[in-house]
């Protein structure tokens, strides 16, 4: 949905003025499931490293990434191609990220 559009310098600073769309977010729709499978993310405090462990949906384990950084594990996700879906990379880029702040403060973390 287009809103108004404004005036914007993209850094603040002396950039060339433009007229563009102000893009009203939306909320997410219902969650389609990715063919390519499901993972499920866990910190490891006493290792400093996040554990993805990928599984299809006849729950068989198909492999385990395992790395110190949200990152690195989802960067090696998608070059692989273990994600098939834009919404299941964000998604994982989302919770990798919270689980390597909960790892990294220790606070508790649970997939959402």
């Amino acid at each position: 949905m287009e809103n108004e559009t404004i005036k914007t310098d993209r850094n603040n600073e002396n950039a060339e003025m433009v007229n563009v769309p102000v893009i009203l977010a939306e909320e997410p729709g219902k969650l389609e499931l990715d063919e390519a499978g499901y993972f499920v993310i866990t910190p490891q405090p006493e290792k400093m490293t996040i554990l993805a462990k990928h599984y299809s949906y006849d729950k068989e384990l198909l492999r385990m990434i395992e790395g110190r950084d949200a990152k690195s594990i989802y960067r090696t996700i998608i070059k692989h191609g273990w994600v098939s879906t834009l919404n299941h990379a964000a998604y994982l880029g989302q919770e990798l990220t919270r689980a390597e702040i909960a790892m990294r403060t220790g606070f508790g973390y649970i997939q959402g």
